[in-house]
C-alpha cells in the first residue's frame, strides 16, 4: 500500500510543478498575445496609406522631400508554454509552429512603430524599407532564448506639388 501512495503522490507533484505552471503559462500568454494583436490590428488601420517601398523609387511626377531616417524596433519574449512546446518539437524534428505567432507580431510591431515615427514627421510614403531580424542567445552555450528582435528602417519622405 505504500508503494501505491508513494507512486500518487510523485504523479500528483509532476502534475503540480509540470502541467499546472505550463497551463498557467498557456492562458497568460495566450490573453497578453490577444491583447497585443488586438493593439496592432488598431493601430494598422490607421496606417493603411503609408506605403512602404523596398527601393528608392519615388513618384517622378512630383517633387520629393526627403524627412530622415526612421526606425523602429521591438524586442518580444516567448512565454514559457512556447518555449516548453518548442523543444518538445526540436527534439522529434518538425516546424515550430508557436514561434510563427511571435515573429508575426514583432515583424508587425516593428513597422507599426517605423511608421509612427514617419508619421510624425509627416511623410507621405517610406523608400528604401529594410527589416533586420535577431534571434537572442544567452549564456556561455549560447541557447536560444525564444526572444527576437526586429529592426525596421526607411526614409521618411513628402511629396510637394506636381512638376510642371
Amino acid at each position: 500500500m505504500s508503494d501505491l501512495l508513494q507512486i500518487v503522490i510523485t504523479i500528483f507533484v509532476i502534475v503540480l510543478f509540470t502541467f499546472v505552471p505550463l497551463a498557467f503559462y498557456y492562458f497568460i500568454g495566450k490573453h497578453f498575445e490577444k491583447k497585443h494583436l488586438a493593439s496592432i490590428k488598431k493601430r494598422e488601420a490607421r496606417f493603411l496609406q503609408m506605403s512602404l517601398v523596398p527601393s528608392d523609387v519615388v513618384d517622378p511626377e512630383r517633387t520629393v522631400e526627403a524627412m530622415g531616417l526612421v526606425t523602429g524596433q521591438v524586442v518580444i519574449g516567448s512565454d514559457p508554454f512556447k518555449r516548453y512546446v518548442a523543444n518538445l518539437v526540436n527534439m522529434v524534428g518538425g516546424k515550430v509552429a508557436v514561434f510563427e505567432t511571435l515573429l508575426d507580431r514583432a515583424r508587425r510591431e516593428a513597422i507599426l512603430r517605423m511608421k509612427e515615427k514617419a508619421a510624425a514627421l509627416r511623410a507621405d510614403e517610406v523608400v528604401n524599407f529594410r527589416m533586420e531580424t535577431m534571434s537572442i542567445c544567452g549564456g556561455n552555450n549560447a541557447k536560444p532564448l525564444g526572444i527576437v528582435e526586429i529592426v525596421a528602417y526607411g526614409t521618411a519622405i513628402r511629396y510637394g506639388q506636381k512638376k510642371n
